[in-house]
C-alpha cells in the first residue's frame, strides 16, 4: 500500500516528515504511524514504522523537544532493536525537518534507498543542501553531523542511527544494554538503566 498523506498526526513536525515523505516514498512501502511495540522492558510507541514488502523495517522517530535524555533513547532503542522490531532506527530532530527536511530525506535516501521511489535521490539531490552531499554517508556511522556555513541561526544537522545488523570485528552499545537488560531478565527500562548504572556495568562492556 503507497505511503499516503493521512492527517491528523501526533506532532506538527510528524505532519511535515509524512507530507515530504509522501513524494518519494517507494510504491511498496507501508507507513504506520504510532506503532506499538513490546519489548522485555514495556511497551513503546515508534512515531513511524517504514515496511518494505520484502519485511524490511525502518523505525523513525522525530524528536520535538529541545532537550531529549538521548541515553534513555539510546536505551529505548535498544530494547526496540534487540527484540527484532526493526532493522534500523533513526532519529531526526524537529528543527531540522523544519528548516532542512530535503536533507534529512536526501541522507535517508543515500543510507536506505529500498524504502525511496528510484527517482528519489535524484531529484532530493537538487534540493538537498551542499553540506549534506559532501557529508561521508555510510551505515557503519551512528551519527551524521556537520554545522552549515551560511551563517544563520538554524545552525547544526544531526541524526542519529542504529541498526541492527552490526560488523562483526565492532560493537554497539545499543548491544551492550540489550544484552544486560535480557541478562537481568528485563522490566521496567528506568529500573534497568538504573541497575547498569549502579551495578555490573563493567562486566558488559
Amino acid at each position: 500500500m503507497p505511503v499516503i498523506y493521512n492527517p491528523p498526526y501526533d506532532s506538527p513536525i510528524e505532519d511535515l516528515f509524512v507530507r515530504h515523505y509522501e513524494k518519494y516514498a517507494a510504491a511498496s512501502v507501508e507507513l504506520v504511524a504510532q506503532k506499538e511495540v513490546d519489548t522485555i522492558c514495556g511497551r513503546f510507541i515508534l512515531d513511524f514504522l517504514v515496511q518494505d514488502e520484502t519485511g524490511y523495517r525502518v523505525g523513525i522517530e522525530c524528536d520535538g523537544k529541545e532537550f531529549h535524555e538521548e541515553s534513555r533513547d539510546e536505551w529505548r532503542d535498544a530494547m526496540i532493536l534487540g527484540d527484532g522490531h526493526v532493522d534500523a532506527m533513526y532519529r531526526l530532530r524537529g528543527s531540522d525537518i523544519n528548516f532542512y527536511i530535503e536533507d534529512i530525506l536526501f541522507l535517508l535516501a543515500e543510507l536506505e534507498p529500498i524504502i525511496f521511489r528510484k527517482r528519489a535521490h535524484a531529484n532530493l539531490e537538487v534540493l538537498a543542501s551542499s553540506e549534506i552531499k559532501g557529508l561521508k554517508k555510510d551505515h557503519g556511522r551512528d551519527h551524521y553531523f556537520f554545522k552549515y556555513r551560511n551563517g544563520d541561526d538554524k545552525g547544526f544537522f544531526r541524526l542519529e542511527a542504529r541498526r541492527r545488523t552490526v560488523p562483526a570485528s565492532e560493537r554497539r552499545f545499543w548491544q551492550t544494554a540489550y544484552r544486560y537488560a535480557q541478562e537481568v531478565g528485563g522490566g521496567k527500562l528506568d529500573d534497568v538503566i538504573y541497575s547498569y548504572r549502579n551495578g555490573r556495568q563493567s562486566d558488559f562492556i
